[in-house]
């Protein structure tokens, strides 16, 4: 079997993993991986074996241009190619079906960053009538989609997975206070400005380590000065290795105003530390609202009195079996099952 993916983006966030990951399990099970994507740091990680096509960066005011660099990719490599999965934009996927009529199209959703999120489903779904079938993340986004008017014959729910390395012996921390992290790009979406503002408001954590890289660095460094947290508040930066960091938590913390799946939460209980969510992430509670070790918090005061009590704080093994049922393995099996259906032209 050979697999295209197509990407509008390629840096190292949520998506690009999910994307590596499809890949390396590909190649590990005999198949042939090829990936159209624009330039991006992403690109260093993947293997020599894949074959890269390069399109212009699908956002922005050369999209005409990317569009007609999509269309020759499309065409120059359909017929070697046996089905296609277009991640994140649904642009994308339409030109894709549209120039591959008889070629199976997978869209696979990463979530909308917008709140609320409705709109944007609905519009993506204008494109996506004629895809073969649209992988959402959580079942919250399959209903989004149903909602928009995709049949729910196209629609399957495939989660995001979890590598291997993230599954270390827990620490134990005794003496080191309430050490709480927050993981992920530094951007407005994140809502990290909101974490920051209820430390120097009920200070709920000794330290609040803040992992990541992004535009909105240089604001949140400003609002740690002004509300004098730098004792209290490390920026830490972009790291690769975040098997190593998860484990110097006693607490991940999710701010987000938004998240389609929020994957660091599953590599923060595979690391076997507990994670604090906000009541506001609906579709996010749903799903880990049944795993050990998982905390939903309404607002600055009840993070306080929960870290304070020191709920989800249970035996690391037991937060760490939740996060197994989501192995790499396990979630690839899934799609070679869907790939399978589509190329027979079952249904799934």
């Amino acid at each position: 079997m050979h697999i295209l993916h197509l990407t509008p983006y390629m840096s190292l966030g949520g998506t690009e993993r999910h994307i590596l990951n499809l890949i390396a399990q590909g190649l590990s099970r005999g198949y042939q991986v090829s990936l159209a994507s624009p330039a991006g740091e992403g690109l260093r990680e993947v293997p020599d074996t894949v074959r890269l096509y390069q399109i212009e960066n699908w956002r922005g005011l050369k999209l005409l241009g990317s569009v007609k660099a999509l269309k020759e990719i499309i065409l120059a490599v359909g017929n070697k190619v046996d089905l296609v999965q277009v991640h994140a934009s649904a642009e994308m996927a339409y030109l894709t079906k549209k120039y591959l009529t008889r070629k199976p199209v997978i869209f696979t959703c990463h979530g909308y960053n917008t709140h609320p999120p409705y709109f944007n489903y609905w519009l993506a779904a204008r494109f996506l009538t004629r895809i073969d079938c649209i992988v959402a993340l959580t079942p919250e986004e399959k209903e989004y989609f149903l909602r928009g008017g995709i049949k729910e014959s196209k629609l399957v729910v495939i989660s995001n997975g979890v590598e291997k390395k993230f599954f270390r012996v827990p620490s134990f921390h005794q003496d080191d206070g309430e050490v709480i992290g927050l993981v992920g790009r530094l951007v407005k979406e994140k809502n990290f400005a909101w974490a920051v503002k209820m430390q120097a408001k009920y200070r709920f954590a000794s330290k609040l380590f803040i992992v990541g890289g992004g535009p909105y660095r240089s604001k949140l460094e400003k609002l740690v000065k002004k509300l004098n947290l730098e004792k209290e508040i490390i920026f830490l930066g972009h790291k690769k290795e975040m098997e190593k960091i998860y484990p110097l938590f006693t607490y991940l913390l999710i701010s987000s105003r938004k998240e389609a799946f929020a994957l660091v939460i599953l590599e923060a209980l595979a690391a076997g530390v507990p994670v604090l969510v906000p009541h506001w992430l609906f579709g996010v509670r749903e799903f880990y609202g049944s795993a050990p070790g998982v905390v939903t918090f309404k607002g600055g005061k009840d993070l306080k009195q929960k870290v304070e009590k020191g709920e989800g704080k249970i035996m690391g093994d037991r937060i760490q079996s939740f996060a197994r049922n989501f192995l790499w393995g396990n979630i690839f099996d899934r799609y070679e099952e869907l790939y399978s259906h589509l190329l027979m032209r079952r249904e799934f």
